[in-house]
């Protein structure tokens, strides 16, 4: 007889943990209710508190087209499990769904009829195993599953664009590679380490205003309305990084932002593959008029000073006279500034 790999896997498995291996015959209530759903187009889960849910990426939306529903079910369970207990150990978690099939296959970790629901299951406990958490899977009826039917169906799109990852990618090898995406979702993120909104499956904290920018370079595309906050932030972390902001140089925060430049700003195209929605893949509806800037700021104001005393002083060419104010030679259309007196020049991309 020939083994499979996985079912040698498996075997190797119980090898090493069959001598740890226990099953009491009652379990402590459970500390944690989750209750998921999945549709066609995404996923969706609460527990409680909270309520979460996103599109389905382009892998997980072929199976959707496959009606695999069973495996997204598992899958949605699995991504409200990674986003509420991200950091919970030696604990009991309910898991709530309306497949009767799912609950099946998680309870007996694992079945035979379904190579990817079985693989589904596996992926759920190991993720569980080192945690120390254990699961328990109930059938809720449809009818009581709105609040999760609802997330998995309604998605506000608007919240979720993304720059081009070619785009992403020749930022990077100009103002440096960053650690860890501050302002991301699962499906927009340009880094495996990211800080959500709210709770998400694979972010390693969520509302990046509670967590220290400066231990990693950082890279944050924010919502416009999160700018200023976001200078004051990195100003009061003494943080680092890559921050893309429309070309508005007439907010209260412009001036600031110049005056924590570290390297000169990069001007991104004006076209509709710069920026665009990961789920749809349709482009920003304003891309004909956004104008934006990719800049690398520091807090430490002896970098952004040390960066303006490294540029040189005029706009006027060599053996030109020279300019009385830098100021009158500040573009028009935004491509250089002057910050303290010394004049900023911007790259294009």
């Amino acid at each position: 007889m020939k083994l499979s790999l996985s079912a040698k896997a498996d075997l190797l498995w119980w090898i090493r943990h069959v001598s740890g291996a226990s099953r009491p015959i009652t379990r402590e209530q459970h500390t944690t209710c989750i209750t998921s759903d999945a549709s066609g187009k995404g996923w969706g889960a609460t527990d409680g508190k909270s309520q979460i849910g996103g599109r389905w990426n382009e892998v997980e939306k072929l199976r959707a087209e496959n009606n695999e529903i069973n495996y997204l079910e598992m899958l949605a369970s699995f991504l409200a499990l990674q986003a509420f207990c991200a950091n919970s150990t030696n604990c009991h978690v309910l898991l709530r769904l309306d497949n009767t099939t799912a609950v099946a296959y998680l309870n007996n970790m694992g079945g035979i009829k379904s190579l990817a629901c079985n693989v589904m299951a596996k992926t759920v406990w190991a993720w569980c195993i080192q945690r120390d958490i254990w699961i328990t899977a109930s059938y809720l009826p449809g009818i009581a599953n709105e609040i999760a039917d609802k997330k998995s169906r309604q998605f506000d799109d608007q919240l979720e664009w993304m720059l081009n990852k070619d785009i992403f990618a020749h930022i990077c090898n100009i103002l440096g590679k960053p650690e860890i995406d501050l302002f991301a979702t699962r499906l927009n993120a340009q880094l495996k380490r990211y800080v959500s909104w709210k709770a998400d499956p694979g972010a390693e904290s969520f509302d990046a205003f509670t967590v220290d920018w400066s231990s990693s370079l950082f890279y944050a595309f924010p919502p416009f309305a999160l700018i200023s906050r976001c200078l004051n932030k990195i100003e009061q972390d003494c943080a680092e990084g890559i921050l893309v902001v429309p070309n508005w140089t007439t907010q209260i925060w412009f001036p600031k932002l110049l005056g924590m430049l570290v390297s000169r700003p990069i001007i991104l195209p004006r076209d509709k593959t710069v920026l665009s929605n990961p789920a749809s893949g349709e482009p920003h509806p304003l891309h004909k008029k956004l104008f934006l800037l990719c800049c690398r700021l520091s807090g430490d104001p002896f970098k952004s000073t040390s960066f303006r005393n490294e540029q040189r002083k005029y706009f006027s060419r060599h053996g030109g006279n020279q300019h009385k104010s830098n100021t009158t030679s500040t573009s028009k259309d935004g491509s250089n500034f002057v910050v303290h007196g010394t004049p900023i020049f911007c790259s294009q991309l």
